[in-house]
């Protein structure tokens, strides 16, 4: 008995040995497979980084650059809509101003040039990917600096000389037509509607009357043709009273006034809706 009591216990401590090396087998298995995990992933993300950032093409050499197209097209005003004189002035502007830089890569004369081509023809990205020979990630960018740069300038430029308006315009004093009919007129306002491109959400708001998506443009001018006010972005689909009346209620600081105790605030709409109530009806 005492030797069967003996082989016992031999064979369970067998066991026990048996399964302590199982464990220990698991366990290195398990980190094996975890380290392998990481290595897998690491060489993944090596490979997309190598593919996206150093695994590129030689740079192309373009028979003309971008800055030698601007200076060829500078004799044409059909191109930036502005003679070369006005493009030099707005960019000096620009630059002195309102903080438009030119970076390694582009003048900035070319990115003004380029901001007037797409606003003056509505060139997409990949057009003027052939002609400025820049990527389509650096005309965006430009684009948006020169953007934000003309935004900054409208507030200086795009607003009443005086908000008060304290005297009648000469136009009206020497017209014997509409003085004193109109002495308290401030100016004339109208709208327009421009091709927009809104988020597939919101494409039904903005199809109007013409049957394609665009956005509502309010803009004010005195006698001087000067622009004093702008109101931009509202869908097409909106009516021009309800423009306005918008445009009243959120730039209320800023939409010109008529001197108060003047009267002209009803001429002042009366002029500028008689021509459309007329045609409507």
């Amino acid at each position: 008995m005492l030797q069967l009591y003996r082989s016992d216990c031999s064979g369970s401590d067998t066991d026990d040995s048996g399964s302590d090396d199982y464990e220990q087998i698991s366990k290195a298995m398990s980190l094996f497979r975890s380290n392998q995990n990481n290595v897998f992933a690491t060489a993944l993300i090596a490979a997309k980084y190598y593919m996206t950032y150093l695994d590129k093409n030689e740079a192309r050499t373009p028979a003309q650059s971008g800055f030698a197209w601007t200076m060829e097209m500078l004799a044409s005003e059909k191109m930036f809509r502005m003679s070369a004189t006005l493009l030099y002035q707005l960019h000096d502007l620009l630059v002195s101003t309102y903080g438009l830089q030119s970076s390694f890569h582009m003048n900035s004369i070319e990115s003004l040039a380029m901001f007037l081509v797409v606003c003056g023809h509505g060139m997409s990205n990949s057009a003027l990917h052939g002609i400025f020979k820049h990527s389509g990630e650096t005309i965006s960018q430009k684009f948006e600096d020169v953007l934000i740069c003309l935004v900054s300038m409208s507030e200086h430029y795009i607003r009443p000389i005086d908000p008060n308006f304290p005297t009648t315009h000469s136009r009206i004093t020497n017209d014997r037509r509409m003085m004193p009919h109109f002495k308290d007129c401030i100016g004339a306002l109208d709208g327009t509607h421009i091709s927009a491109t809104p988020l597939p959400n919101d494409l039904i708001r903005y199809i109007g009357r013409s049957d394609k998506s665009t956005q509502n443009v309010l803009a004010i001018v005195d006698f001087d043709m000067r622009f004093t006010y702008a109101f931009i972005g509202q869908p097409g689909s909106m009516h021009d009273t309800n423009v306005l009346f918008h445009a009243l209620k959120n730039d209320h600081d800023k939409f010109p006034h008529p001197p108060k105790g003047m009267h002209g605030w009803i001429l002042f709409f009366f002029i500028l809706f008689s021509n459309y109530f007329t045609c409507t009806s």
